[in-house]
C-alpha cells in the first residue's frame, strides 16, 4: 500500500522541522495522557467496586427465597430440597429474621442498649452461603449453647465490630436480646441471655454496627416458632449471574407455593449497585473528553501538513492516484500519532496501576475507607475499551484534513 509508505515518509519529514515535530508530540501527548487517565480511574473504580463486592456478598447470600410481606415458611423441608436439586444452586440455608434490641450491662451498672438486625442460622449453612468466618475478629463462629456456671445453657451470638463497641462487650461478655414478634398479636416475647461468642469486622458499617448472628434454634425458641422459618438464603457460582438464575429458582419455587420469591442481592442491593456502574461509566465519558480534545490537535497538524503539501498532492493527481487513496494518506498519518498516543497511554497507566498494587504508594486512613491502601483492579476490557475508543476518535479527526486533501484541485494546487 503505497499510501502508508508516503505517510510514513511525510511523518519522517515532520522531525527534521521542530516547530512540527513538536505539535505532533504535543498531538500524541494529549491522546496518551487521555488514555493513562482513563485506564487509571476505571482501574480504581474496578478496585473499590470489587471491594464493595468482597464486603458485601461475604455477609450476605447472593438470593434469597421468601415470602412477600414478611409470611412465614410453615414447612421448609420441601423447599430445601427443591432448592438443592437446582444446578446453579451451590448452597442453601434456611434462616429466620427479625428486628430486635441487645442490652448490656457494664461493670459500673450502665445499661448500654443497641437497636439490631437479627438473623437465626445455622452455623453450617452460614458458613455454606457467606464468608463470615473470614471477617471474625475476635472468637469464633460459633452460635451452639453452652453451659454457665448456676444460670443453665445460654447460646452463642455473633455481632459486628461497631456494634461490640457501641455496647462495651468483648468476647465472653453477656447480653440480653429481645427480638420483636412478627405477628401483630403474638405472645410478647421477652429478653433472653446470650454470650458473645464472636465479633465479626467485614468493613461495612452498615452490617458491623446492627447486625446479630444467633443459632437459628435459639431464633425460634425466642419466636415462639417451631420449624418456620423466614425464607433461605442462597448461594451460586457466580455472584453476578444471581439475576438470571433467581428466575430459574423462582420458577421452580412457585410450583411449590405460588407466594415464594427469589430475590438477588442486586435487589435487596440495587441502588448501590447501579451507582457504582453509572460512577465507571460516567468517568469513561467525562475524562473520554480529554482524548475528544486532543484530537483536535491531529486535526491542527494534519491541516498545517495538507497546506505545505499541495503541490505534491496535486502532482500525484495528475498522476492518476484517486481522491480516496490521497485522502488515505493523511488517515494513516493522523492514526499513526493518535495510535503511538494511545500505545504510551496504555503503558503510562499499567506502569502506575501496577506500581500502586506493588508497593500501594497512595494510603487511605484506615478509618475512612475499608481499606489501607487506594485499590486498583486492571481489567483486560477496560484497556480494549479505551484503546478502541480512543483510536476510533483519532480516526474519525483524522477525516476531515483527508477530505480536504482528497479534494483538492490538482492544477491550483501545482500553481501555488
Amino acid at each position: 500500500m503505497y499510501e502508508f509508505l508516503i505517510a510514513r515518509r511525510y511523518l519522517r519529514s515532520m522531525r527534521r522541522r521542530k516547530r512540527v515535530s513538536f505539535t505532533v508530540v504535543v498531538a500524541a501527548a494529549g491522546v496518551g495522557l487521555g488514555v493513562a487517565a482513563l485506564v487509571i480511574v476505571l482501574s480504581v473504580s474496578n478496585g473499590f467496586s470489587t471491594l464493595v463486592w468482597d464486603r458485601l456478598l461475604g455477609v450476605n447470600a447472593h438470593a434469597t427465597v421468601r415470602k412477600e410481606a414478611g409470611q412465614r415458611i410453615e414447612d421448609p423441608r420441601r423447599l430445601l430440597n427443591a432448592l438443592s436439586a437446582i444446578p446453579q444452586v451451590s448452597a442453601v440455608s434456611p434462616f429466620v429474621a427479625s428486628e430486635g434490641a441487645l442490652l448490656h450491662r457494664s461493670f459500673d451498672d450502665e445499661v448500654y442498649s443497641a437497636g439490631v438486625m437479627v438473623r437465626g442460622v445455622t452455623p453450617g449453612g452460614l458458613v455454606a452461603v457467606s464468608d463470615l468466618a473470614d471477617y471474625i475478629w475476635g472468637g469464633a463462629l460459633d452460635l451452639g449453647p453452652r453451659e454457665t456456671e448456676g444460670r443453665g445453657r445460654v447460646y452463642g451470638i455473633v455481632i459486628g465490630r461497631y456494634l461490640a463497641d457501641q455496647l462495651g462487650v468483648r468476647v465472653g461478655s453477656e447480653v440480653h436480646l429481645w427480638i420483636l414478634p412478627h405477628e401483630i398479636f403474638a405472645a410478647q416475647t421477652r429478653f433472653r441471655r446470650y454470650v458473645v461468642t464472636g465479633i465479626f469486622s467485614s468493613g461495612n458499617p452498615e452490617f458491623d454496627s446492627g447486625l446479630a448472628y444467633v443459632s437459628l434454634a435459639a431464633a425460634r425458641r425466642d419466636l415462639g416458632w417451631e420449624r418456620q422459618v423466614t425464607g433461605v438464603r442462597l448461594r451460586f457460582g457466580d455472584a453476578f449471574r444471581a439475576q438470571e438464575i433467581s428466575a430459574v429458582v423462582e420458577e421452580s419455587v412457585r410450583r411449590l407455593d405460588p407466594a415464594l420469591a427469589a430475590h438477588p442481592w442486586m435487589r435487596d442491593h440495587g441502588n448501590l449497585y447501579f451507582s457504582i456502574h453509572l460512577e465507571k461509566w460516567a468517568s469513561f465519558l467525562g475524562i473520554g473528553l480529554i482524548v475528544v480534545v486532543a484530537g483536535f490537535n491531529i486535526v491542527s497538524v494534519l491541516t498545517m501538513n495538507v497546506a505545505e503539501r499541495r503541490r505534491e498532492i496535486g502532482i500525484l493527481k495528475t498522476l492518476g492516484v484517486p481522491p480516496r487513496r490521497i485522502g488515505r494518506i493523511f488517515t494513516w498519518q493522523g492514526l499513526a500519532v493518535g495510535l503511538s498516543g494511545v500505545l504510551s497511554g496504555n503503558l503510562l497507566g499499567f506502569a502506575l496501576c501496577w506500581a500502586q498494587q506493588r508497593y500501594e504508594l497512595l494510603k487511605i486512613p484506615g478509618d475512612v475507607l475499608i481499606t489501607q491502601a487506594l485499590p486498583v483492579e486492571m481489567q483486560a476490557s477496560d484497556f480494549l475499551a479505551i484503546s478502541a475508543s480512543a483510536a476510533l476518535i483519532c480516526y474519525l479527526f483524522t477525516l476531515f484534513p483527508a477530505r480536504d486533501a482528497a479534494a483538492l484541485d490538482p492544477v491550483e494546487a501545482i500553481r501555488t
